[in-house]
């Protein structure tokens, strides 16, 4: 039908129009009413594009020109203007050709010069390791787009076909282009809610800079992808016949998570590729925006939503106008899954951003508003800078908002994850720097070496060879390479004590079959150390006390004959010695009910049996165990109060007084306003058990002026 069509606008020759000509025309929108006069000139543009390159050949020995087809198929798929792809057809004329700015004046017009002209200038930038030079190009870059929108938009069709093309080129020049492509150009098209484009990006940069991380996820998520196709597909029918059953009219699409997605959640969450929970995502597309609550509602009644992992991008769109309403479900066998319902303007606006302006025609969508805003935000920026790198950094804040970009006193800028501590400033600078941080000052002010950063702070770094990493440490980092580098030397410094909690839990495991360790043949712990990979003793101790090997599995592989049951419960006198740590969330102590948990980090933290984030710890199949808790006075333990006092001068004093007289130190106070002229006092202090914890609270309660005093 389309050929008949054509042959009666265009001139006919008895041959076939091209497929990719074809292709273009079938793809134009609706709206852009692909009549005798738009078609022809798409046509023109089309053979003046073919005929300019005619002889020019790509490093895969093809037509040049197919190049410049591609771009025009992927800009009318977005459904772009007639305008926008006759230029992207044209967009390497000026550059490549011998065509000049007049001559497409003369043939197409000023705008489509200009069009042109401007992805020209574009193609010329080159991210450059010279700071001065990546930032001039970065300005010019965003002041040549602030004009018209639709330079980038060309850009990025003309970007994500040389992606999705460079197995012709040497492997230097892949890795530049995919460098420059994560960099730059997958920034921007997420700052214009450019997301199919993005993703497609994201994931092409990811497969060549890192090819076998590239090839384990894809198969990984293959495999899973195929355990589960028939609980996926199940999930999608029941989603459709809910909805359909409650007259909502709803298209629903599954899709799995791509390689980077999946590696970028690990990488920036540290979980594990079991940890990501919704690996399976689906849409389900509404008509309108009421609808997109209505079928949140029945969603919510099919299938139990999690806690916290509910967002509403409708009520409050995204910066780059991005609209969505994401949940997290347990669908059918306990299966996670991640649900993303909107409309279908929301969708279409969701996958191409501002190109979804041109398919509208209007003036007020949300993401072309919010983008031009953002565009001409920049100008205010170029104009108030003193430099181009002050330009670049006050962009990159905005590009990034994932991220922030600190400095050294030196003026070195440092780039880490949002929500990142001083302390994985320090190990970002040097690893050397890392594990020997003492203290930090942020803008010339001390501060804890847990306070999150900012973009634009300069932070100083104060060390001292006296200084080892903590567990505690582990606490206040979120990125990859401070968790790793303080793993390691935990490891190091605790291995004595991490062999002695490993040979205690092997031990009591034992005692409950009513054996004793050492007597245990050689030959069986030889067989044992083989089949588990450990070298020796120390080794498998080691490896069992940060959970590496189950206890259960040693005395599995020691005592083959032995019953099923299994011991989950083990005895401690002593915790000096041996890497045993004491959750901040509970403060346990002797005479308390005490749940053990073992980390891959830590050796075992202890928690009170009732505390919430115990739960939490079980549910990631976390090696735990009761813990019968028998310890003398010689050892001390933290302890987290809590007193209600009335707002008057020398209470505090008056308490300290009395912790003093029992031999009670305090270790940290926290004062918080209460409503009635009262005050909140927190404490930790210091105690040997829970009797002299108890006998401490009844002495602050028979003090005037204390309202209540408990444990917290």
């Amino acid at each position: 039908m389309l050929l008949e069509k054509l042959k009666k606008i265009l001139p006919y020759n008895g041959n076939e129009y091209p497929e990719d000509f074809q292709e273009i025309i079938q793809n134009l929108s609706p709206e852009s009413d692909p009549n005798e006069e738009t078609i022809t000139f798409i046509w023109d543009a089309y053979s003046f594009s073919k005929n300019a390159h005619k002889g020019q050949l790509r490093q895969s020995g093809d037509p040049y020109f197919t190049h410049c087809s591609s771009v025009g198929i992927l800009l009318s798929q977005w459904k772009m203007d007639p305008r926008t792809i006759a230029a992207g057809l044209m967009h390497d004329v000026i550059e490549d050709t011998d065509i000049s700015r007049m001559d497409l004046v003369d043939k197409f017009g000023e705008e489509i010069a200009e069009l042109v002209e401007g992805v020209s200038k574009l193609s010329g930038i080159q991210f450059s390791s010279r700071r001065e030079r990546q930032a001039e190009n970065f300005m010019k870059m965003f002041l040549s787009v602030a004009k018209d929108l639709r330079v980038i938009i060309i850009k990025f069709a003309d970007r994500l076909h040389n992606m999705r093309t460079l197995e012709s080129m040497s492997d230097e020049k892949k890795i530049q282009k995919a460098k420059e492509t994560s960099e730059l150009h997958a920034p921007i098209a997420r700052r214009l809610g450019l997301h199919s484009i993005r993703v497609e990006l994201d994931d092409l940069c990811f497969q060549t800079l890192h090819p076998r991380k590239y090839l384990i996820l894809k198969r990984k998520i293959k495999k899973q992808y195929g355990n589960q196709k028939k609980m996926i597909a199940l999930t999608q029918t029941e989603i459709e016949n809910r909805l359909k059953l409650e007259g909502i009219n709803a298209e629903v699409k599954g899709r799995q998570k791509q390689p980077f997605s999946v590696y970028h959640k690990m990488k920036t969450k540290s979980l594990k590729f079991s940890e990501v929970l919704d690996m399976h995502a689906f849409r389900v597309i509404v008509d309108s925006t009421s609808a997109c609550y209505q079928a949140l509602g029945q969603l919510h009644s099919l299938y139990k939503p999690l806690p916290l992992k509910f967002k509403d991008y409708i009520a409050a769109a995204k910066p780059n106008g991005y609209q969505s309403i994401h949940t997290v479900l347990l669908g059918p066998r306990k299966m996670f899954i991640e649900v993303q319902i909107r409309s279908q303007e929301m969708h279409f606006i969701s996958e191409y951003g501002i190109a979804a302006h041109w398919h509208y025609k209007s003036t007020d969508k949300p993401s072309e508003k919010l983008a031009q805003n953002w565009l001409g935000s920049l100008l205010d920026i170029q104009q108030n800078s003193d430099s181009s790198i002050d330009f670049l950094e006050s962009t990159k804040a905005d590009l990034f908002p994932d991220e922030v970009f600190v400095f050294t006193p030196a003026g070195q800028i440092i780039q880490l994850p949002q929500r990142a501590t001083v302390l994985d400033f320090s190990y970002a600078v040097h690893t050397n720097v890392g594990k020997r941080t003492q203290k930090a000052t942020i803008n010339g002010n001390e501060t804890n070496l847990a306070t999150e950063l900012k973009s634009g702070q300069t932070v100083e770094i104060i060390t001292s060879r006296f200084v080892k990493p903590k567990p505690d440490w582990l606490d206040m980092v979120i990125t990859s390479k401070a968790k790793t580098a303080i793993k390691a030397q935990l490891k190091e410094n605790s291995k004595v004590e991490l062999s002695k909690l490993g040979k205690h839990l092997i031990s009591d495991a034992l005692k409950y079959q009513k054996i004793d360790i050492n007597d245990i043949p050689k030959e069986q712990w030889k067989e044992c150390f083989k089949e588990l990979h450990c070298s020796n003793f120390h080794d498998l101790y080691i490896k069992v006390g940060l959970s590496e090997i189950f206890v259960a599995v040693v005395i599995n592989k020691l005592l083959k004959d032995i019953s099923k049951e299994t011991i989950n419960t083990i005895t401690i006198n002593k915790t000096k010695g041996m890497a045993i740590n004491f959750a901040h969330c509970c403060y346990p102590i002797p005479g308390d009910e005490v749940t053990g948990v073992l980390t891959i980090s830590k050796g075992m933290v202890m928690h009170r049996s009732n505390c919430a984030n115990l739960a939490h710890i079980k549910e990631k199949n976390a090696q735990w165990m009761e813990i019968d808790w028998k310890s003398d006075d010689s050892e001390l333990f933290e302890v987290s109060i809590s007193c209600l006092v009335e707002n008057r001068s020398g209470t505090l004093a008056t308490m300290a007084n009395i912790l003093a007289n029992l031999g009670v130190n305090i270790e940290n106070i926290e004062q918080r306003d209460n409503p009635n002229e009262k005050k909140l006092i927190g404490m930790v202090i210091v105690v040997a058990n829970i009797i002299q914890l108890n006998n401490v609270l009844d002495k602050l309660k028979g003090l005037p002026h204390i309202v209540s005093a408990s444990r917290y």
